[in-house]
């Protein structure tokens, strides 16, 4: 089972936006080099930060099935 309380959850969360924030720096220092604004939104960082959480969950949660699984045999 998985042992995450909702701080826990939180924490990972933060850790996927603060990713997405220093990635729209780097954007920005780019966007400054040629000219052109390649930076994100803050909707959009939010946005990308959630669908890499979920798609961490979802992996989480797919090696406590193959843990459970395995443990029957």
């Amino acid at each position: 089972m998985i042992d995450m309380s909702f701080q826990d959850a939180k924490k990972i969360f933060e850790r996927f936006l603060e990713r997405e924030k220093e990635r729209n720096i780097q954007m920005l220092e780019l966007s400054r080099l040629l000219g052109v604004d390649f930076t994100f939104s803050n909707e959009e960082m939010i946005k990308q930060a959630e669908e890499a959480f979920v798609a961490h969950m979802e992996l989480e949660v797919q090696k406590m099935i193959e843990g459970a699984l395995d443990g029957r045999g």
